[in-house]
């Protein structure tokens, strides 16, 4: 019984509809940067969480290094709770592609915001908002093709 209760409390969790607040999640080179402060105002925000050392994850990682040309008024942020050595090894083994790109950037939660405020059952998590409007217009969990996604 108490199985069958945990897992209609999961199911019950639900990814917020409207972009919530990110006060303590920052850029993985420079913590004085906050994710709240360097969402765009127009296209997409695309937010993936992510485990450097996740297979599935570094499939997307891989994925949307080679279909970054495609990203236009996408804007990526890709959340860990890793260190940046992890991150920067993500980058180096999986997608190179991704570094120096203007849409694409890396950050660190250091606490559990990003799990408390969004409830990701599997990784990598992504969810895909309205920037002007900050409204969902999409999630996938454990989903590592970009073409679906996008």
């Amino acid at each position: 019984m108490l199985l069958f209760l945990l897992g209609q409390y999961a199911v019950a969790q639900k990814v917020p509809a409207q972009l919530p607040k990110l006060s303590g999640i920052h850029r993985i080179d420079d913590p004085k940067i906050l994710l709240e402060s360097s969402f765009p105002r127009d296209g997409k925000i695309m937010l993936v969480f992510y485990d450097p050392g996740c297979g599935h994850c570094q499939e997307l990682g891989a994925g949307v290094a080679r279909q970054a040309d495609k990203l236009g008024n996408i804007a990526v942020f890709f959340i860990t709770m890793n260190d940046k050595e992890y991150v920067e090894g993500y980058i180096n083994m999986f997608a190179k592609g991704l570094r120096g790109r203007k849409n694409i950037s890396f950050w660190k939660d250091p606490g559990v915001e990003f799990i408390e405020k969004f409830h990701p059952s599997d990784y990598p998590a992504t969810y895909i908002y309205d920037a002007s409007t900050r409204k969902l217009v999409k999630s996938f969990q454990g989903e590592s093709n970009i073409g679906k996604i996008l």
